[in-house]
């Protein structure tokens, strides 16, 4: 029965609401992007001149413009995105115009430049919720010392219902180095607390509920943007991840952007693989200190994990602080389909740093109506199962309960934000 006790497996893997992230990876995955300067002279676009200074924003990029008087010795051409505009030449001196390139970190091509660092912590909290109802069930009397051990009673109607919700806090961190422009390998680690509450009984039974916390997620990757030019943009991503006692999960990511002035527009797709480690079935499992155990499987006899996302989104700066970003993702979890929206709210005050608040819910889920098998292993029983009439098993300390459950309906949602560093 220990393979059970795999009860939160891939609640961090599989992301309990799709996108991230993030992310999460995001991550659903917590990595991140950023785009290669673009040479252009459009700086014209979007412009707007105050006091002297020409301020405009091109491709995502703000650019800000002051009139400086130099000698003919002092063009300069920084490497870490700072580009001086061409020389301008005036009847009685030599004047140049300089033009200060601003990344946005929350663009979701933001990726370090060559020998350049870059940090996102994560800190999110996300929950999902259903209401079930137990249709049936067959006890299995496992007392070694039981008159009637390994008998079993035969599968008969249950009739009760409750409510399940899962939920997990997580701070997590990708710290990114750019090995070259276009390449960059990052490092991940994620700390979480994840609790489960099985409540809400028909039958006015009281709730229980259980939690696990730890450093339980750690991977490195490589992310690759192999097209970026004054109207498109793309990048591949590949990671690894260990999930400490559940799984290792592989994580292939592409994403491709038609840039248009202050907007991208652009496509997703998400690939993810987990080989479950220990134990072959995952579910919402309460486990208490007694020894009893309640499962909520979602998936039994099973040694691997696949899931798909696909998706559109757009992100968009609004001036020299601010910038706006939304998902809509539609992804295949291995037991169930779901279609999410998620939005993100970016404010950078400087080059170096950036918060970015997003948020995401569920549309649709697959999930609803879906009949899954339970699992409950009982010590010390209070109560015995009863055939014709009459309880049996009277004299077992140990039984284990196996059925079938049906799921009412199903929520996911998501907080968080994100302060990402650029140096």
């Amino acid at each position: 029965m220990k393979k059970y006790t795999l009860a939160l497996v891939l609640f961090a893997v599989l992301p309990i609401v799709s996108a991230d992230a993030a992310y999460q990876y995001e991550s659903r995955n917590g990595s991140y992007y950023s785009a290669r300067p673009v040479k252009t002279s459009t700086y014209k676009k979007s412009a707007r001149r105050s006091g002297g200074y020409t301020n405009t924003i091109t491709n995502n990029f703000y650019y800000t413009g002051q009139p400086v008087q130099r000698s003919a010795y002092s063009a300069y051409n920084y490497d870490d995105g700072y580009v001086a505009a061409p020389a301008k030449k005036t009847t009685k001196k030599t004047s140049y115009s300089s033009q200060m390139r601003k990344y946005f970190l929350a663009h979701p091509f933001f990726q370090p430049l060559q020998g350049k660092f870059g940090s996102v912590t994560d800190v999110s909290y996300t929950q999902n919720r259903f209401n079930f109802d137990i249709i049936d069930g067959s006890t299995l009397n496992i007392d070694k010392a039981s008159t009637t051990y390994r008998q079993a009673t035969p599968k008969g109607a249950v009739g009760i219902s409750g409510k399940q919700e899962t939920s997990q806090f997580l701070v997590k961190e990708d710290f990114s180095y750019g090995i070259s422009d276009t390449l960059a390998i990052i490092g991940m680690a994620q700390y979480d607390k994840t609790k489960v509450q099985l409540n809400d009984w028909s039958g006015g039974e009281p709730g229980d509920s259980s939690s696990s916390s730890g450093l339980n997620i750690f991977g490195i990757g490589l992310q690759n943007r192999f097209v970026d030019n004054d109207k498109w943009i793309a990048s591949i991503a590949g990671f690894f991840q260990h999930q400490k006692d559940t799984a290792n999960t592989f994580i292939g990511e592409i994403k491709a952007g038609y840039k248009i002035d202050r907007t991208t527009l652009y496509g997703l797709g998400r690939f993810g693989y987990s080989d479950l480690i220990e134990g072959d079935t995952y579910g919402a499992l309460v486990d208490a200190d007694d020894g009893d155990w309640l499962m909520l499987s979602y998936n039994t006899n099973i040694k691997d994990v696949v899931y798909v996302e696909g998706g559109i989104g757009a992100f968009a700066v609004l001036n020299k602080y601010f910038t706006l970003n939304g998902e809509l993702v539609y992804g295949h979890y291995d037991w169930h389909s779901q279609l999410n929206i998620k939005g993100a709210i970016g404010w950078q005050p400087g080059d170096m740093f950036a918060l970015n608040l997003y948020a995401s819910t569920s549309l649709y889920d697959s999930a609803k109506e879906k009949t899954k098998t339970y699992m409950n292993y009982d010590v010390n029983p209070n109560g015995y199962p009863v055939v014709d009439g009459s309880p049996v098993f009277t004299d077992s300390k140990l039984l284990y309960t196996t059925g079938d459950y049906k799921i009412k309906d199903y929520n996911e949602w998501k907080i968080g934000i994100q302060a990402i560093f650029y140096f």
